[in-house]
Parts: structure tokens; sequence; C-alpha cells
């Protein structure tokens, strides 16, 4: 049965935003709690860290190479932070990975999280699939038997997914089966000829499916039809808003790298040169710092401690991105040959590049996750790095 909802539900609405924020919470804290273990086990790092063909390392891996690659068997989990992971043999534990590209054409033996700009998965994932990416991929061969939980630009499925799915998207493909219920938000829905889905669909999108493709949903269909807000980045009002705001953050950036000039570079300084370390630990802050202050909160003789720490950490996710910003348009400049360009001049270019990224539909929130996470990494690491310093002088 295919039933239409009003086009104003103001419950579904906050309902979506929340799923999509629990995907950014989620990914945080499954890599977060990754991240704690990292003093305790070993860390490779370097251009790229292989387990050959035929190999079968024991334990945990905790990587930030370049390039990972599983081609033998690893007996526990991975967990990396590189530009590109490949896993062609087998992982026997989860799977928590960050990067540019994510290919997974062998087993994994429990959940997976993952934030990149494109997951492929070619093979059987045990576990739940969470993802924050730009494009997610499942190929014919592709099985997850605990369901996918994913805010991506694009999804598609012609594999086969187990226990449902919840998806937040520009277009959402199914060519595969999803066995159980379906909630979809997205720009365009397209279940084509092979789809099946064997509970309930319930989708929010610009155009209901047409009779042929809604008949091949077992369970009930229902459908909300998407209506653009003003208060969407795309209206006038919303052009003047993301101004403001980048003047804003312009403004403030210019004033702290006047007042805090050698800070703002050591800061842009770690985030260059431990870039995936930076991001590892910002992922950690980013959950235990809120946690810590809210635990702290209970008590009464820790209230004015957790008070003030919720409040510095506050102004810290607000200016976690000025030394990414700075960083991004000294990059920029010396790309241009302007070698050894001011922070403020760096400030200037970064801070509204950082500002669109953030205003990109779908992907932009995980834009702002990155540089919030990256910044208050860096933070950390020049932290430690200061205080390391110290106590050799001292």
């Amino acid at each position: 049965m295919i039933r239409s909802l009003p086009q104003r539900n103001i419950a579904v609405e906050r309902n979506t935003m929340m799923r999509i924020v629990s995907t950014a919470l989620s990914l945080a804290v499954a890599l977060a709690g990754a991240t704690a273990a990292l003093e305790a086990q070993s860390f490779r790092g370097g251009n790229a860290v292989t387990i050959p063909s035929g190999e079968v390392q024991e334990g945990d891996l905790y990587t930030g190479a370049e390039t990972v690659r599983v081609d033998g068997r690893l007996d526990g989990d991975l967990i990396a932070g590189s530009n590109r992971v490949l896993v062609h043999g087998r992982v026997d534990g989860d799977v928590f990975a960050t990067g540019n590209t994510v290919d997974l054409r062998g087993p994994i033996g429990d959940s997976t999280r993952v934030a990149a700009q494109t997951l492929t998965v070619d093979s059987t994932i045990d576990g739940s699939l969470l993802a924050a990416v730009a494009q997610l991929i499942l190929t014919d061969d592709a099985r997850v038997a605990g369901g996918i939980v994913a805010a991506a630009a694009r999804v598609e499925i012609d594999g086969t997914v187990e226990n449902g799915v919840r998806l937040a998207a520009g277009e959402v493909v199914i060519r595969g089966t999803v066995d159980g219920d379906a909630n979809l938000t997205a720009d365009r829905v397209d279940l084509q000829p092979g789809a099946r889905i064997t509970g309930d669909l319930q989708y929010r999108g610009r155009t209901p499916l047409s009779p042929e493709a809604a008949a091949l949903v077992d369970g009930e269909v229902r459908f909300e039809e998407r209506v653009d807000d003003e208060s969407e980045g795309g209206t006038p009002w919303g052009v003047v808003i993301w101004v403001l705001q980048t003047l804003a953050a312009l403004l403030t950036g210019i004033v702290v790298v006047a007042l805090f000039r050698g800070v703002v570079q050591r800061l842009a300084g770690s985030a260059a040169e431990q870039t995936t370390l930076s991001a590892l630990l910002g992922f950690a802050a980013f959950l235990l710092v809120p946690m810590a202050a809210g635990i702290a909160m209970v008590t009464l003789v820790g209230l004015p401690l957790g008070f003030a720490t919720a409040l510095l950490f506050g102004v810290a996710l607000y200016a976690a991105k000025l030394p990414v910003a700075v960083w991004i348009g000294d990059r920029l400049l010396s790309r241009a040959g302007r070698h050894g360009a001011s922070p403020h001049a760096a400030m200037a270019l970064g801070v509204p590049l950082l500002y669109l990224l953030f205003a990109v539909p779908y992907a932009g929130w995980l834009f702002w996750l990155g540089a919030t996470w990256l910044g208050l990494g860096a933070m950390v690491v020049s932290g430690r790095r200061h205080l390391g310093l110290g106590a050799a002088a001292g």
C-alpha cells in the first residue's frame, strides 16, 4: 500500500536530522574508542603497511600509513587513518577506517565504521556498517549482515543488506536486496528492476516512485515530498547567513592571529606534520572531553570545574577550524608561488574555502567534522609537544 504523508512534517524533519547527526556522533564514538587505545598498542606509520598474502598477523593493527593493504589475514581489529585502505584478504575483527578511498574486497568478521570519500564493499561484512562518505558502493557480491546506517552523496546497493537500511543521501539507487525495512531521505530514490525490499519502505524525496518500482517493496510504502525550506543554504537568506558566518569567522581568525600568531602557526604546523595522529586524537577529544565535563558536573564539588571545562571546550570547538584554515590557505598560496606567506593571508584564503566546503549539501557536515577533529587534535599534539619541551628544559 502506498501512502503519501503531508508535505511538511516537523517530527519527520527532526528525526531525519537526528539520524544524520547520530551517524556522525556514532562514528566519532567508534573511532575515538579505537584512538583511546593507541598509546597502549603498536602504531605503524610510513608510506605503506601491508599484510602479505598467506601471512597471518595476530592482534589489532593501528596505522596511519599513506596506504594500508591487507592481502593476508588480520586476526584482530583494523584501525586505519590513511589515504587508501585496501582489504583483499580477511579481517576477523572490526574495521575502523578514515581516508580518501576504502576498498573492502575480503570478508570482515565484525562491524565496519568508515569515514571516507569513496567506500566500496565487494565482500561479506558479518556485522553492521556505519558510514559517512561521499560515495557508497555495494557490488553484486556484497553482503552486510547487520544492516547499514549511512550518510552520503550517492549510495548504490547491488548486493544484499540484512536487517534493513537507514540512509540520508543525495541519490539512492537499489538494484539488490534489502532484507528488512528501508528508511531513506534523498533527493532521488531509484528502485531498479531486480531490486527488492522485504519490509516497509519509508522515504522522503522530490518525487514518488513509479507504481512499478513501488511494487518491488513487499511491505508498506510511505512517501513524503521533500520541500525546500527558506532556511536552506540555496535561498537568499541562506546565502546571507553563510556570508555573515564566514565574515565572523574570518574576523575572529584575524584577531586570533594578531594576538597569538606563534600559537596559531604551531597548531597549523602540527596539523600539517602529523595530520593522521591529529585527526585521531581529535576524534577522542571530541567525545571524551564533553563526557568528562558531564561527569564532573554530577558532583557539587566538580560542578564549577565541569562547567568551566564545557565552556572552554565550546570555545575550542569554534577555534579548532582556524589553524586548519591557516594550513589550507598556506598550502594553496605555496602552490601559487607565494611561499612563506603571512598567517593573515593564509587565514583570509582558508576560512572562506572551509565555509564553502561546510555549505556543500549532504557532505558539508563531514567537512565540518573533519576540520574540527583535525584542529582539536592539533591542539592536543602541540600541547603535548610543548609540555615535553618544558619538562626537558626543567
